[in-house]
């Protein structure tokens, strides 16, 4: 085989197994949103709201849990506003985001996800 040749087919090779990595990579980063626990889940649906809402993020909501159960995610703004979510004890299928005084969302954890699993296929 012509050495050139050679270069090329062993080139185009390296190309596809790299293609076909990446793809995987991908599919697999599309996946790991819709596991973990409900803290992650709270933070996913929090993060979703906010990027679909257009907020301008510079630290992402980092969440805890309190004795009774409920989630509390905090974060900022580029602006300096601060990022709460919250998905009480009482109700752990609900989600309240809000941005200083403004509430982005309150509903339903479930569907924020779907919609973000939607956007992407």
């Amino acid at each position: 085989m012509n050495p050139k040749r050679r270069t090329v087919s062993v080139g185009l090779a390296s190309a596809a197994v790299l293609a076909l990595a990446l793809s995987g990579c991908t599919q697999i980063a599309a996946v790991a949103p819709v596991g973990g626990n409900h803290q992650t889940e709270v933070r996913y649906a929090a993060i979703d709201v906010l990027t679909t809402a257009g907020t301008d993020i510079l630290t992402a909501p980092v969440c805890a849990a309190s004795a009774d159960g409920t989630i509390t995610c905090t974060g900022a703004t580029t602006t300096g506003d601060t990022i709460t979510a919250v998905s009480p004890a009482t109700d752990t299928t609900v989600l309240t985001v809000t941005v200083g005084a403004k509430t982005l969302y309150s509903g339903s954890i479930l569907n924020v996800l779907n919609d973000a699993a939607r956007s992407t296929s």
